[in-house]
């Protein structure tokens, strides 16, 4: 309550000094609307100063009239939780990749293609963009949260996806920066790109109270359920065709009884596990001031539902911005945005025994009778899985001008925090219950300073030097423990003091210390840099930029800390030189850029060489921290050798564009042509067996990525006609090529992941299927030695897969796998619709993805039956979902499913599918009361200054050549698991007021 109480004496007293100074006009300098200084400044400010007597755009040499900018009020008319599912679609060059539709899950964006092979789960991290906040370079949760997973579905802690914690209703634009020109000033961590995010600020002169809000309903999906008949229907043929009597005595036993209704009876499991529900979210803001002292709050909440589960997302808010100016060359600026998410996860086993790292009997699944599966839910409800996590940003800032020189100097920070608390009861773990606790925090401080300094001469002339220096600060760390077998399901937390030996209700008896396991990991991270820049421009006609950078890494080796990179771009505006009086073109412009990206090692151990650490793991068991409660010191085996030697990786970027604007800007094109080749990057390479390692990281790496940005909208109906239609098209065209691995090497297999030189690094590794081999007759046979052809080893037999054999040899191995298909697209964009009649707005957005394969490994499994229920593991696993049909059975051949050659192994191109789609991703239609001409005339107008009612659909159908879910939801790797939650139908009412 006082802290409230001092933030509205705060705001009053602000409200009251722009009273007493609202009519001073000696203060030019906060003319524009305050906002916080970056290198690279919003086109607000440029056009502020471009064409004066002493000032000079800051940026030159770069995009000017198309760039990647979004529509950050439209998009926040959707009920898109997070950045990733906002940007969809909307900007040429970026890709979303979204594994599930569960509220709060991880969502992964690539800015054009990537560099990096994705070996496992924590690779995505080295392939995201930056992301930008008013200038503050957003830190996220550090990879290490996944070396001690056993199974590499999530990571420790919440695993939820902090870009929630950005409200589009505090957003005034979006920009993707994707060429050197762009990013380089912003370092080595903009090497995949950049997102730059600039919240909205007062406007000076106007006090404004703005309320938003939209409520809507998740619509359950239609699924086709099956039961224990329809399980026995498709296994017989397999049994009545290759079965012995041993197999048959080993018939499921859920599959034995068909009088059994838990397994035989309605399979109506669909009714509990799918509902219904809703969505909502409300926003409030509160802006005011003069251009002395300005400042603006708001607050939000919001929820967003998905129809599996009751699973769910709630997102608290508040920002507060504050701008003064006590004297006409000095402004004060400071900016704190607070966010807390708690999170509803899914309940699926998977993802549970995961968690546990025990795996009970898993010989009956659960039934689809929703009886039954009830009382499952009801032991359930027994446990708890709290997922909280806070983040908090924001920054002090003073900014000087004192004639022709602008001075900066700015503190800000990031932090994030995750907390976790999970307990399982004995009555859902066969007797053994479960605790654990997690918390974990990422926390960015930045401490930095810029110099600017413009002449013009007679507006023929333009000079912007620059030069600036930041420091950047990181701290990540987490501590995690989990216990078993607590004396009963009462105690839900580990009891840190207590002795087993007594019964006293004040030393209750806890989880024995021989049951309890901890882990504890620390990053730090330092980050020195700095910058010169130069800008020329003459006349507005030709322009020219250098940029050298000089940037220091603490997570460098001691002999390569620093590393100095270049840029260079260049612009050459036609129409001002050559066609001033064509009437044809409104603008045409041509530009270039070279640039040289540093890449930072995401560990602190790289730049350590040979290095002991705490940990009793091993390569199939990671996740052992101790002995009898005692940590113990060893090689880092798990991770892999790390010498010295180790330098810098970075990337050559090149970038060649144009944009036009045609008809008085009636048609708008832009096109870039780049090519960007990462070098030198690390690469864990098999190594040193015999000492315990099983991979030494090196040096040597190079990927290129190659490709086409292109949008191009239009104004197509008559200017004068109330109906307007302006269609928006954009696309990107990318493919990577391995250009080199370390020490020269050809070709690498890692895991599942093979790498080769000529290849692209997202294409799949897999055994050409052909068809069946009936009977043993028809399997070829060597003619040297009379041998059939064979299988690692194994000959094969009637009712093996006839797998091609493209060396010859008469022996099916790896050496006859191909590369082939991609699983990320070769073709990605949106295609927006925007219509307006009168007062009226109709917005259409599709979305799609060309040139992408998916390995559905969901069907694969329903196949490889016998062998996933012959081991207690994770493939054993089986779903509630377990009894829906997904895919087209009658397209597989009926091999024999107990050939020790794996007939449905995954590796293999019969389950590999197309994966391109459409999607209709939006549809929006609204009405704005303010500029009806009713309510023009209408006294109640100069209360309002906007009232615009919205209806919006989103999702509503995806055309898909992919046979199986949603062509969306597949894993970072291409595999689709069937454990995305399904993206629903959304339909939403909304309603955005000014006041």
């Amino acid at each position: 309550m006082r802290s409230l109480v001092r933030v509205a004496i705060t705001c009053l007293f602000i409200h009251f000094y722009s009273l007493v100074y609202a009519r001073d006009t000696a203060y030019p300098f906060l003319q524009q609307t305050p906002r916080p200084d970056t290198t690279a400044p919003d086109d607000t400010q440029k056009a502020s100063t471009a064409g004066t007597a002493d000032s000079l755009p800051l940026v030159v040499g770069t995009d000017t009239m198309y760039r990647s900018d979004v529509n950050a009020d439209r998009l926040s008319m959707y009920p898109n939780p997070s950045l990733q599912e906002a940007l969809k679609g909307n900007v040429a060059g970026l890709y979303v990749q979204q594994p599930s539709g569960e509220p709060g899950s991880e969502m992964n964006m690539y800015i054009r293609g990537s560099a990096v092979p994705y070996v496992n789960h924590k690779d995505i991290f080295e392939t995201q963009p930056l992301i930008l906040v008013d200038g503050i370079p957003l830190i996220m949760v550090h990879p290490f949260a996944y070396d001690i997973r056993k199974y590499d579905f999530n990571r420790i802690g919440t695993a939820t996806n902090l870009l929630n914690a950005i409200n589009l209703n505090n957003v005034a634009s979006i920009r993707v920066l994707k060429d050197a020109s762009e990013t380089a000033i912003y370092g080595p961590r903009a090497i995949n790109g950049v997102i730059d995010i600039r919240t909205k600020t007062p406007e000076t002169g106007k006090h404004v109270i703005s309320f938003n809000t939209y409520f809507g309903v998740v619509q359950r999906p239609a699924t086709a359920t099956i039961n224990a008949d329809f399980e026995n229907k498709f296994r017989r043929p397999f049994y009545d065709k290759y079965a012995t009597p041993a197999n048959e005595e080993k018939y499921p036993s859920f599959l034995r009884d068909s009088t059994n209704p838990a397994y035989y009876g309605p399979s109506n499991w669909t009714d509990v596990y799918y509902k219904n529900s809703t969505v909502h979210a409300v926003d409030a803001s509160l802006a005011g001031g003069s251009k002395r002292a300005n400042f603006r709050m708001g607050i939000g909440k919001m929820r967003n539902s998905s129809v599996v589960d009751g699973v769910n997302l709630d997102r608290y808010n508040a920002i507060f911005l504050i701008n003064m100016m006590p004297l006409r060359w000095l402004q004060v600026s400071t900016m704190i945005n607070a966010t807390r998410l708690e999170r509803n996860r899914n309940n699926n086993l998977r993802d549970r025994f995961a968690e546990v790292q025990y795996l009970p009997d898993l010989t009956n699944p659960l039934p689809p009778n929703k009886d039954f599966y009830n009382g499952y839910l009801t032991q359930l409800q027994k446990s708890y899985d709290k997922n909280k996590s806070n983040v908090i940003n924001g920054y002090f800032q003073i900014k000087m001008n004192i004639r022709k020189f602008d001075f900066s100097s700015r503190l800000a920070f990031d932090y994030n925090e995750d907390l976790r608390d999970v307990f399982y009861p004995s009555t859902i773990l066969v007797g053994n219950n479960y605790v654990s606790n997690y918390f974990g925090f990422s926390q960015r401080v930045i401490f930095d300073n810029t110099l600017h300094f413009r002449q013009n001469w007679d507006n023929q002339h333009f000079l912007h030097l620059e030069g600036g220096q930041s420091f950047q600060s990181d701290a990540n760390k987490y501590n995690y423990g989990y216990a078993y077998r607590g004396p009963n399901d009462l105690i839900k937390l580990n009891v840190l003091k207590s002795d087993p030996t007594k019964t006293d209700y004040l030393e209750p008896k806890g989880f024995s210390r021989f049951m309890i396991y901890k882990f504890l990991d620390k990053e730090r991270h330092r980050l020195l840099s700095f910058h010169g820049k130069a800008d020329y421009s003459y006349q507005h006609k030709l322009d020219f930029s250098v940029l050298l950078r000089a940037d220091g890494s603490s997570n460098s080796q001691p002999d390569n800390w620093w590393f100095v990179s270049p840029t260079f771009s260049a612009g050459w505006n036609i129409k001002n030189s050559l066609l001033e009086d064509n009437n044809t073109f409104s603008a045409l412009r041509l530009r270039a850029s070279w640039g040289r990206l540093p890449r930072l090692n995401a560990y602190d151990r790289f730049a350590q060489g040979p290095q002991y650490t705490v940990d009793m793991g091993w390569s199939t068991e990671p996740a052992i921290s101790s002995y009898n409660a005692m940590p113990g010191l060893s090689r880092p085996y798990n991770l892999g050798y790390i010498g010295y030697g180790l330098t810098w990786a970075y990337a050559d970027q090149l970038n060649a564009g144009v944009e036009m604007a045609l008809l008085k800007n009636r048609v708008q094109i832009g096109l870039d042509v780049y090519s960007k080749t990462d070098k030198n990057m690390l690469l864990a390479v098999p190594a040193y067996a015999e000492y315990g390692y099983s991979q030494q990281y090196l040096n040597g790496m190079t990927v290129r990525n190659t490709g086409v940005d292109a949008t191009i909208s239009a104004s197509i109906l008559n200017e004068k006609s109330a109906l307007q239609w302006i269609p928006a098209l954009n696309f990107n065209y990318n493919k990577n090529q391995l250009v080199a691995l370390p020490e020269g090497r050809s070709e690498l297999t890692i895991g599942n992941r093979h790498l080769q030189v000529g290849k692209s690094i997202d294409q799949y590794w897999l055994l050409q299927n052909e068809g069946i081999y009936n009977t043993d007759a028809e399997i070829p046979k060597n003619p040297n030695n009379g041998m059939p052809l064979s299988y690692k080893g194994l000959a094969l037999k009637g009712g093996d897969p006839k797998w091609k054999d493209t060396n010859g040899d008469f022996v099916i191995d790896d050496k006859d796998k191909v590369m082939t298909g991609h699983t990320l697209p070769l073709m990605s964009g949106g295609f927006n619709n925007d219509f307006t009649y009168r007062n009226f707005t109709l917005s259409v957005n599709l979305y799609y993805a060309l040139g992408r394969k998916i390995l559905n490994q969901e069907i694969a499994n329903r196949f490889d039956f016998i062998n996933r229920e012959a081991t207690l593991d994770m493939n054993g696993v089986k779903e509630i979902t377990f009894w829906a049909k997904n895919g087209d059975y009658s397209k597989y051949p009926v091999y024999n499913p107990w050939s020790d050659v794996v007939p449905y192994q995954l590796n293999q191109d019969l389950f590999l599918e197309n994966g391109s789609f459409l999607k209709l991703r939006t549809l929006s239609i609204g009405y704005d009361f303010a500029g009806a001409d009713s309510w023009k005339k209408s006294k109640t107008k100069k209360t309002f200054t906007r009232l615009y009612v919205y209806v919006t659909a989103n999702n509503l159908f995806t055309i898909t050549p992919y046979t199986g879910g949603d062509p969306e939801l597949v894993d970072f790797n291409g595999y689709d698991t069937g454990y995305g939650f399904p993206i629903p139908k959304t339909y939403t009412v909304g309603v955005k007021l000014d006041l």
